[in-house]
């Protein structure tokens, strides 16, 4: 089912499109009852398995009223339409820190006005951490902005992993965005946990202040989706970043430093929490002496191999989650 403009849903007027995907539909709508804009989130008509569809549906929704943070955004109901799960959210004024970030020169931020919106990120996070939930699907697109654009909320828990929780995605097949899926999370380990946020965060935050994530399919990589998306695998497993300072010299060289810390292959050398990113990235420079952090190690001849042969086979499986 799809909703259309002018359509009535309970005290709801459906007004547009705000995005889509595999999984759900997102709509702007008028509340009637409190006169003011929301979003709905309605699921997607399934075109296989519709039990499996409102069950992943339905985790979303219970995961998302165990957290309350105001830099996660906020749920107010739930309600169903024609059979199909309905999820009533705030509207987020500002659009999402992808559509910010298009709109800048050469799509970077001044790392001032990066700060406070990583800041809020990095904060939901860390709460949905001490839930005992891992996001799995932090990108520019989930990171809405109220009308300010300085003040982050965190959406969509469609794919994230609670503590507890069946997993009703197949043993082996990642899930996620591949320009900001981590190591462990790209080899479908079970032993994924929060540190694999800490990852995609440091991704996001490497785009907000480059212009680019830290690894892009270019050349004849890019020819068709399953290639680049391998290929970006490839490089998560394989390759590493090139220092943020070096592409954007207006980088802070701590910053830079503390992002390739994030982005460290081997979950145990990252920087160990996303409360203690944030704190770090507040730090004032002084606070980092030259050589304090190590470039990723990179991975070996015979590793490099097995992981592109890895990637290789499983590039097409990924699967991106749903607005």
């Amino acid at each position: 089912m799809t909703f259309r403009p002018g359509q009535h849903v309970g005290p709801y007027v459906i007004e547009g499109l705000l995005g889509s995907g595999g999984m759900a539909s997102v709509w702007r709508a008028w509340d009637e009852k409190r006169s003011q804009q929301v979003a709905i989130k309605i699921m997607a008509d399934p075109l296989s398995d519709e039990e499996q569809l409102a069950g992943r549906f339905m985790d979303e929704v219970k995961r998302h009223k165990r957290l309350s943070h105001p830099n996660i955004v906020a749920l107010r109901e739930v309600f169903s339409v024609a059979g199909q799960p309905c999820m009533v959210m705030d509207l987020a004024r500002g659009g999402s820190l992808a559509a910010l970030l298009d709109a800048c020169p050469e799509r970077r931020l001044p790392f001032e006005r990066a700060l406070p919106i990583m800041s809020g990120v990095l904060a939901a996070l860390d709460h949905a951490h001490r839930q005992g939930m891992v996001h799995r699907d932090v990108k520019p697109s989930n990171v809405l902005l109220d009308g300010t654009r300085t003040h982050a909320l965190l959406s969509d828990f469609g794919i994230a992993l609670a503590a507890g929780e069946k997993r009703r995605t197949r043993a082996g097949l990642p899930v996620g965005t591949s320009a900001y899926m981590s190591p462990e999370q790209i080899r479908a380990s079970r032993e994924i946990d929060y540190r694999s946020d800490v990852y995609s965060a440091g991704c996001v935050l490497y785009e907000m202040l480059t212009g680019r994530p830290p690894f892009v399919a270019e050349g004849p990589q890019s020819v068709d989706d399953n290639t680049a998306r391998a290929a970006v695998l490839a490089m998560h497993l394989r390759d590493t970043p090139l220092a943020p300072r070096r592409r954007a010299p207006s980088v802070p060289a701590h910053v830079s430093a503390l992002i390739l810390r994030a982005l460290e292959k081997d979950a145990g050398r990252r920087i160990p929490g996303c409360a203690e990113f944030a704190r770090l990235l507040a730090a004032p420079p002084e606070r980092f002496a030259r050589g304090t952090w190590r470039r990723p190690a990179r991975v070996g001849a015979i590793a490099a191999i097995a992981a592109i042969v890895a990637v290789a086979v499983i590039g097409a499986m990924v699967v991106a989650s749903g607005a």
